[in-house]
């Protein structure tokens, strides 16, 4: 589930999850933003690993991944574990969105000419 939807619809589907105490592992990606709307930040940016926790999943098993070629062991590592446990597990994958990176860099390229 994306971050801006995972705000939007997905935490009462979470909070179900951890009352019925199920064997799910939810992956919330994480691009710090809300992309198809525009690019506007997503209401729980900085905030999803507090909120999970809130809603009850155990901290061991909010996790939190860089997804970048060289981290690919790591993921993959993180990904089994969790899939592997019995309980709700959450894996927040994080990492800007490439579009809004390249709005920024083009926006700073155009500032300095």
């Amino acid at each position: 589930i994306g971050d801006s939807t995972f705000t939007h619809s997905g935490m009462t589907g979470l909070l179900d999850a951890v009352n019925d105490h199920a064997n799910i592992t939810v992956v919330i990606s994480d691009n710090l933003t809300t992309a198809m709307t525009g690019g506007q930040d997503s209401a729980g940016t900085n905030k999803f690993e507090a909120i999970c926790l809130g809603l009850g999943v155990e901290p061991e098993h909010v996790r939190v991944v860089v997804p970048l070629p060289k981290n690919m062991e790591e993921i993959t590592r993180t990904i089994r574990e969790e899939i592997e446990y019995k309980g709700v597990a959450v894996i927040i994958p994080r990492r800007e969105c490439i579009q809004t990176l390249n709005r920024k860099l083009r926006q700073k390229k155009a500032d300095k000419a």
